[in-house]
């Protein structure tokens, strides 16, 4: 029991002097604006960085098994993204099956929205559940969400 309350006795004293060397540190005026600062840029980037993280998270380009051998859309476009977002909720609001994966349409100039499943089958990658549009060269890159409309790639 002696032993125990000396090994507390002596963490509590590690402590304390740590703590009065922080105290200390704290007190030097550069330090202090350097913490305000950061403070400020860390409550900015929360604030302003993250306004709308669906979109946020959109730009996010993921690429597996890829329909063509065509090169990806390295970003998704804010105002592409919120055309495919529109025309889903409006396909919802129609009562739309969603579950086999249509295609949805032409949502930008040569960009369409697609439905796949998630996780992705192999029934996904088939050329006629691909859109019409895209599979024919008339739109180039594509937008897929799933059918809950999160999305699952871009192309």
């Amino acid at each position: 029991m002696y032993v125990r309350r000396k090994v507390l006795f002596h963490k509590r004293k590690v402590l304390f002097h740590k703590m009065e060397k922080i105290v200390q540190l704290l007190a030097d005026p550069k330090i202090k604006i350097i913490l305000i600062a950061g403070l400020i840029i860390i409550s900015s980037i929360i604030y302003f960085g993250v306004k709308n993280p669906q979109i946020e998270n959109a730009t996010v380009v993921s690429q597996t098994s890829s329909p063509s051998p065509q090169t990806p859309a390295p970003e998704i476009d804010a105002e592409i993204l919120k055309n495919a977002l529109n025309l889903y909720i409006d396909k919802r609001a129609e009562s739309i099956d969603l579950k086999d994966g249509p295609c949805l349409g032409k949502i930008a100039e040569d960009w369409v929205l697609d439905i796949a499943h998630r996780p992705r089958t192999a029934v996904d990658d088939l050329p006629e559940n691909q859109c019409a549009d895209f599979r024919e060269g008339r739109a180039h890159h594509f937008i897929e969400l799933d059918p809950d409309g999160q999305l699952i790639r871009s192309f």
